[in-house]
């Protein structure tokens, strides 16, 4: 190799180097405000496009509290629909987004610089940014305690539906279900009611209450796709003493044995709920509104008794109510201080 070569060789090498250490900065740049209101516009987005019932009631959150719950429904999401959008058979290209994200939350442990994701970075404002917890006072060895309790939380979730979407397998029982339930919207609740400034145990037992109810109505509500995908959530214990077969799950065959799992699931969904807002009147008043998901929980498990606990029944899809009962609903209970 010539002199000349090699100056040129050093040269490309230095400029790629150059390069690659520019997108790293960008990558890993602490966000600027056009970046963190372009994020909470992308999960304001997001939330509005796959989540609109929730939205309703989310966008009439005070602000701050607005866009930290935002950013947990969106992140939700996002994990939510891993399994739609990876498009590859192969499990390791699930296995690396699940993981991708795992280490993109890790790396909301400190305020150093994380992915431009938009998600990611409005989570990190929730932490360090306007939307903190910081601009609320409170003290640092508190929050660093929350982080890392919110970090545990997602990590929760992210498994459950890591294993959900690699490791499915129909569960044999209803507490199968509520388990499942407790790892996914249970820990939703308890990271909205961080956000929200609220730490109590009896917060904390209503919010594993409502997840419960939450997760087995959505659950039942979402089984109609998941059959056409040929998956089942309906226990098999309860499928095997009420003689329904997989096949009659996968093809909407409304038997009285399907009808009669249908209402056992929607009973123990009913028995969470009600013990849910048995407990409302004992947490903090900032509680209960960022828990109104319990109010679709409850509108849609009444309209499946009286489809006959067939859920298949296409009066289902939209939840069971009309936009506007819904609305009136979620500020009636607004009001009330229940969900």
């Amino acid at each position: 190799m010539t002199a000349a070569a090699a100056a040129t060789g050093a040269a490309a090498a230095a400029a790629a180097a150059a390069a690659a250490a520019a997108a790293a900065s960008r990558a890993y740049s602490t966000p600027s405000s056009q970046d963190i209101r372009t994020a909470y516009e992308h999960c304001a987005q997001l939330v509005k496009e796959h989540d609109p019932e929730n939205f309703i009631w989310v966008v009439q959150l005070p602000k701050e509290l607005r866009l930290r719950v935002l950013a947990l429904r969106a992140f939700n999401l996002e994990t939510l629909l891993i399994g739609e959008h990876v498009k590859s058979r192969e499990p390791l290209v699930t296995q690396i987004r699940f993981q991708w994200w795992r280490d993109a939350i890790a790396s909301l442990s400190d305020k150093t610089p994380r992915p431009a994701h938009p998600i990611l970075t409005a989570l990190w404002d929730t932490q360090y940014g306007s939307s903190g917890s910081s601009s609320s006072g409170s003290s640092s060895s508190s929050g660093g305690s929350s982080s890392r309790m919110a970090r545990y939380q997602m990590k929760r979730l992210l498994d459950a539906r890591e294993t959900d979407v690699l490791q499915h397998q129909t569960p044999l029982t209803v507490q199968d279900l509520e388990s499942y339930a407790e790892n996914t919207a249970s820990q939703l609740l308890y990271l909205q009611l961080a956000a929200a400034g609220v730490s109590s145990r009896e917060a904390d037992h209503a919010a594993s209450h409502l997840g419960k109810a939450i997760g087995l109505s959505l659950l039942l509500r979402g089984q109609p796709y998941q059959a056409s995908r040929r998956r089942s959530y309906m226990p098999v214990e309860l499928c095997s003493q009420h003689r329904v077969s997989q096949e009659d799950v996968y093809k909407g065959n409304v038997t009285e044995g399907l009808r009669d799992v249908t209402l056992a699931v929607a009973t123990a969904a009913m028995s969470h709920l009600q013990e849910a807002r048995r407990l409302a009147g004992t947490l903090p008043s900032s509680a209960p509104q960022v828990m109104q998901q319990g109010t679709l929980a409850g509108q849609y498990l009444a309209a499946l008794e009286k489809a006959g606990f067939n859920m298949f029944d296409q009066s289902l899809t939209s939840g069971g109510v009309s936009p506007l009962r819904r609305v009136l609903a979620f500020k009636w209970n607004s009001m009330r201080g229940t969900f």
